[in-house]
């Protein structure tokens, strides 16, 4: 294992979040065994007044690049040709679904999928999630992605009648986007001036994890909303059933891409601290069989997007499930609203 170069580390005396000094090891010398890329170990901190856990030491803003040598996300969902029979039908239905309920010009689409899709409460919640639980539209409706990515999300967002901004520090996520048509930019938040740009909506899918101060981007994000504007974020839940069940192996760990990795009660404290005034955490879906299985291939040494990692006992998943069905705080992810 190769270490991390030493002048591209800083401690972290105190929890990004709260502040506060107290603090317990949850994990030490965790190694990159999701994307593979990143040298060095790390050691993992839980904070015993939030309850976020943190690295220190972790990379700083100048050489955290070193962690993204091979990362990948945002991927786009398979071509509706390429779908199996049921699959296509799954398709139309989400589609005529959400052209009817947040205004899409998704293609093709069964008009059966409003009536069908909110009898069908695991793929209702699926379809709100990949919307972000997008409100109704104002008139001239504005729409910032934070670490938009290939502009996946932003397609359907525009397709809907918003008006969208992306930003995000890939270079080459950024071209894909551009020549998608969209309006992108290379950089984050900081990069945007709240004196000249205000937004209805702010989105960020699976970002606050790997900022350096997420507390002073939320409060940013904070700053670019208007008056009854919303931030929606997706982000790993340190409390969840997975990282109890599977520890240092559990996929929302990630280091270390993940230096912030946060608790409801923190996110909530966050937030407000932030300067929002409302949260509430958004409907349950199911997200424990592919959180699993990608913790038991990581536990085993196998690539978790590979596919060949053993399989997690259906009664295990279940049972996660039922738990956090009841249990917001026990959720895979936080998925949270926010209003200004």
């Amino acid at each position: 294992m190769s270490s991390w170069p030493s002048g591209g580390l800083e401690t972290v005396a105190n929890c990004p979040v709260c502040g506060a000094g107290r603090r317990r090891v949850l994990h030490d010398r965790l190694t990159d065994a999701v994307f593979d890329c990143a040298p060095g170990e790390w050691t993992l901190h839980g904070c015993e007044a939030c309850a976020a856990a943190y690295l220190d030491p972790r990379p700083t803003p100048q050489s955290i690049g070193l962690a993204y040598q091979t990362y990948f996300t945002h991927s786009d969902a398979p071509g509706y040709e390429s779908l199996g029979a049921f699959s296509k039908i799954r398709r139309r239905l989400a589609n005529g679904y959400r052209n009817r309920r947040y205004g899409t010009r998704d293609y093709p689409a069964s008009s059966l999928g409003v009536a069908l899709i909110p009898l069908l409460p695991r793929m209702k919640a699926i379809v709100d999630a990949g919307m972000r639980h997008l409100p109704p539209r104002p008139e001239g409706g504005r729409l910032l992605d934070l670490g938009c990515g290939n502009g996946a999300f932003l397609l359907r967002a525009r397709s809907a009648g918003w008006q969208t901004l992306g930003v995000d520090f890939d270079a080459q996520a950024i071209k894909a986007a551009e020549k998608l048509g969209l309006d992108v930019r290379l950089g984050g938040v900081e990069a945007l001036d709240p004196a000249v740009e205000q937004f209805d909506v702010i989105t960020m899918s699976h970002v606050i994890e790997h900022v350096h101060d997420p507390v002073g981007v939320l409060t940013t994000c904070a700053s670019l909303l208007r008056p009854g504007g919303v931030l929606w974020l997706d982000t790993p839940n340190i409390c969840s059933v997975g990282h109890e069940e599977f520890g240092r192996h559990w996929r929302g760990l990630e280091p270390p891409r993940h230096l912030v990795i946060f608790s409801p009660a923190a996110m909530r404290k966050a937030l407000a601290d932030a300067g929002f005034s409302t949260v509430r955490l958004q409907p349950y879906r199911r997200l424990c069989r592919e959180t699993f299985r990608a913790s038991a291939a990581i536990a085993e040494g196998v690539d978790p997007y590979s596919g060949a990692g053993p399989a997690v006992p259906p009664g295990q998943v279940a049972k996660a499930e039922r738990l956090a069905r009841k249990d917001p705080e026990r959720r895979e992810f936080i998925t949270a609203k926010a209003w200004k």
